[in-house]
């Protein structure tokens, strides 16, 4: 054992959070900083030493098309605007450098990105967007996700989308793609990968979950694979721990090193309790759970901040 001396020495980024959506159900025309209640609070996230949370526009898959996307996109990013004051959007390096030793920033990825057939790219890169998770669950213009049941490639539409992410310098969010859809943007994106929230299928074999296969392919180009703290990514009951995430992530650690491995909670994108992080003040937890089993600091530290800072810096 290292013995961290305290957990909250550790600054930690966490690569998905619901936010927008926990607050449009629960908080609605309520900003940020005044919310109490929930997993994700201001108070919160200065308990644990989260630094920084990549924060999800989530277009829900009733809103794909032409007609509803678009608006829907808007009032995301407007709503972003309006109730998010009291975190630092992060635009450039220099704000990433500053929030992840201060504290207090926000990144957003778009999750769902059937709008941007009909949304200007430009207008996405101004609103420092850096980062595209192609489809939710179902089907949209683009491709399949992963509850589809006969999933297909990615659309002609789709393809052409990923081509122009690729010359505009956008990283790709493979979580929630189809086994068909994920290998085709694979094969034809060069640009940054990386999944920001998900589970391994050799612990639930689920299409929701990264394959062996696919964490190898990931990690070789050097993206990240946020582990989830959600308990339908992390066991077939449904239910889950703390150790069930720690094993999680040691999977992937003895088997490829601790490079790629971080952490992406999808906290407010789900209902259940995850016992030992039931909300995002007890991720520094997981520091203590890890110097048990023998992670050096440094490694600790990768995992629960280092690697989305080192991949997003990439970015900016």
């Amino acid at each position: 054992m290292n013995n961290i001396n305290n957990n909250n020495n550790i600054p930690i980024i966490d690569g998905h959070v619901d936010l927008i959506y926990e607050m449009q159900r629960h908080y609605y025309d309520k900003p940020f900083h005044e919310i109490s209640g929930g997993p994700v609070t201001l108070k919160k996230l200065c308990k644990g030493n989260v630094k920084i949370i990549v924060s999800a526009f989530f277009l829900a898959d009733g809103f794909n098309g032409a007609e509803l996307s678009v608006n829907y996109l808007k009032n995301l990013i407007n709503a972003s605007d309006k109730y998010l004051t009291s975190l630092t959007q992060i635009k450039s390096r220099e704000d990433l450098d500053k929030c992840f030793k201060k504290g207090s920033g926000v990144i957003f990825l778009l999750e769902n990105a059937d709008a941007l057939l009909n949304f200007s790219i430009s207008e996405l890169k101004n609103k420092n967007i850096k980062t595209i998770g192609l489809t939710h669950v179902g089907k949209n213009r683009i491709g399949d996700g992963n509850m589809v049941p006969f999933p297909e490639k990615l659309t002609k539409q789709g393809k052409e989308l990923v081509k122009i992410l690729d010359q505009n310098g956008f990283a790709i969010d493979l979580a929630h793609l189809s086994e068909p859809s994920f290998f085709d943007v694979v094969n034809s994106f060069k640009g940054p990968i990386m999944s920001s929230h998900t589970g391994l299928t050799p612990f639930y074999n689920t299409p929701r979950n990264l394959s062996p296969e696919q964490i190898k392919i990931i990690l070789q180009r050097k993206g990240v694979i946020g582990i989830s703290v959600n308990p339908e990514m992390l066991s077939y009951s449904q239910s889950a721990t703390i150790n069930d995430v720690f094993i999680q992530i040691d999977y992937i650690a003895q088997k490829y090193d601790v490079d790629g491995i971080a952490i992406g909670s999808d906290f407010c994108g789900f209902d259940l309790i995850n016992s030992g992080l039931d909300d995002i003040s007890k991720l520094s937890n997981l520091a203590e759970i890890l110097d048990k089993n023998g992670y050096p600091e440094k490694a600790v530290k990768k995992i629960l901040g280092e690697n989305w800072f080192n991949f997003y810096a990439s970015l900016f």
